[in-house]
This record gives structure tokens, sequence and C-alpha cells, in this order.
């Protein structure tokens, strides 16, 4: 997989998926050179912005809880994606559509990219700006789901596709929320 043809992703249904599918990489590798890179961004940009923002704004939040935290949220986000795969996998089964893991590891490990890279606005200390660039991600990975499902998981039928991308999209918001309320839990005590 090409991370500079990643863009193919949002735009075809088919062309950039094919690709990624063509290219077969295993889920050993794509946990280790997509999941875990990606993964990295939001737990350094957290601790970045706890130690420097949340300085400011919780100045009774230690930087040792702000660590800790960001470790959580990175040991979280690590288990997540394997259990998005196997919530895929579940979801497609119970609509009928026979999936493989590996397809449904494919989905879980690419969908929550542009979630990962919206976490790079914690660089910011404008609020509109971080809201607007974390919806913007939230965004990104609906696309990624809906697209994803229809090309990935093979899902010809339009209806059940929307079904399908639309629980899978609603079990990945609910990780995300947990995931975030991990990322914060320093500035709640």
């Amino acid at each position: 997989m090409n991370i500079l043809q990643f863009h193919k992703l949002f735009l075809s249904s088919r062309e950039g998926w094919q690709g990624l599918a063509q290219s077969q990489p295993s889920v050993l590798r794509l946990y280790l050179l997509l999941v875990l890179p990606f993964s990295l961004i939001p737990p350094l940009m957290l601790e970045y912005a706890g130690r420097h923002v949340g300085a400011v704004m919780f100045p009774h939040v230690s930087s040792q809880a702000w660590s800790i935290a960001a470790l959580l949220f990175l040991l979280a986000e690590l288990a997540t994606v394997p259990l998005m795969a196997w919530a895929i996998k579940s979801v497609a089964g119970s609509k009928g559509i026979d999936s493989s893991q590996y397809d449904a590891f494919l989905l879980a490990a690419v969908a929550p990219v542009p979630l990962w890279l919206s976490a790079l606005v914690l660089f910011s200390n404008q609020f509109a700006l971080i809201v607007a660039m974390v919806l913007l991600g939230v965004a990104g990975s609906v696309v990624l789901i809906f697209r994803g499902v229809k090309s990935i998981l093979k899902v010809e039928e339009g209806l059940v596709a929307f079904d399908i991308a639309y629980t899978v999209t609603a079990l990945g918001l609910i990780a995300w929320v947990v995931l975030v309320t991990l990322g914060i839990v320093p500035a709640l005590a």
C-alpha cells in the first residue's frame, strides 16, 4: 500500500480500494506499518497539548497525568482496531455478507486514519479550529467506511452496504467517544 495514493480511497470506491486489496499486505504488516505509526499521532499530540495548552487551561493537572492519559489512549487505540475488525465482520455476517477477517481488518485499519491525522490540530490552541478539524476527521472516516464496505467487503446492494456502514460507523463513533474520554480524563479529574 502506497500512502501517497491514500486520497484515492476517498475519491473512488473502486480504484483506490482495488489497489489496496491487490497489494494484500498481511495483517501484521498493516498493524505495524499503518495502525501503529498513525495511532501514535493522537497520544503524542495529547502529550504535547497537555504540557502546553493543558498547562494553561488546566493548571491543576500534572504533566504526569497527561502522560498516563496518552499511554492509556494509545493502548485503547491499539486494542480498538482488532475489536472494530471483529465488529465489522459480525455486522456484515448479520446482513448475510460473508466477508473474511482479513477484509474486515483492512477496513478497520484504514478507516480511522483521518481521525488519527486530525489530532495534529492539537498544535493549535484555537478551540474552533480543533473542533472543525476533528469533525473533518470524523467525516473522512465515515466516507472511508462507506466506500470500504462496498469495495473491500464487496457489498453490491446499496441498501445493505448503507446499513452495514451505518452500523459500523455508529460503533466506531462510540469507540471514538470512549477514546476521547480517556484523553481528557486528566482535565476532568
